[in-house]
């Protein structure tokens, strides 16, 4: 919460580290290889390894490191600082696409997000969604597309 307290634009995400969903074996993800959010031009999140150019220019290994997206659901933000980018979008439905448009908001409106190296969350990554989708929609097709409106078109 330091680089917070640095300045309320700064978002930060820990590195998210794997809890098998069956044992609960902590599978602890070391900063040798650190990724960062990226994503696709079908607007789908993943994963990227830091370019060794970035990497050797990190003065620590818990030095905070800019990311362009982020995987949701496990950052900090300040609150007076979400309102302002508008929270999320209220026409995004039950999950998906929400990490993409923060992350965006984030960057756009004058923000940084980061990943702190030294900061390890857990995350138990489920087989199958907790969720129910409705009949003859697909929801994270539906919810990219409206990513893409709202960033590049006025609806």
């Amino acid at each position: 919460l330091a680089r917070i307290a640095e300045n309320t634009s700064n978002v930060v995400t820990p590195v998210i580290d794997t809890i098998d969903l069956d044992t609960f074996q902590f599978y602890y993800t070391t900063n040798t290889r650190l990724s960062v959010g990226g994503f696709n031009w079908g607007l789908t999140f993943n994963w990227h390894t830091l370019p060794d150019r970035d990497f050797k220019k990190m003065k620590s290994r818990i030095e905070p490191v800019p990311s362009p997206t982020m995987a949701g659901g496990l950052f900090a933000i300040d609150r007076n600082y979400f309102e302002k980018l508008g929270t999320y979008d209220p026409g995004f439905d039950i999950w998906g696409g929400e990490n993409l448009e923060i992350s965006f908001k984030i960057w756009m409106c004058g923000g940084r997000l980061e990943i702190v190296p030294c900061s390890h969350v857990g995350h138990i990554f489920r087989k199958k969604s907790p969720y129910k989708w409705r009949t003859g929609v697909n929801v994270l097709q539906r919810n990219n597309v409206r990513l893409a409106e709202v960033l590049f078109l006025v609806i």
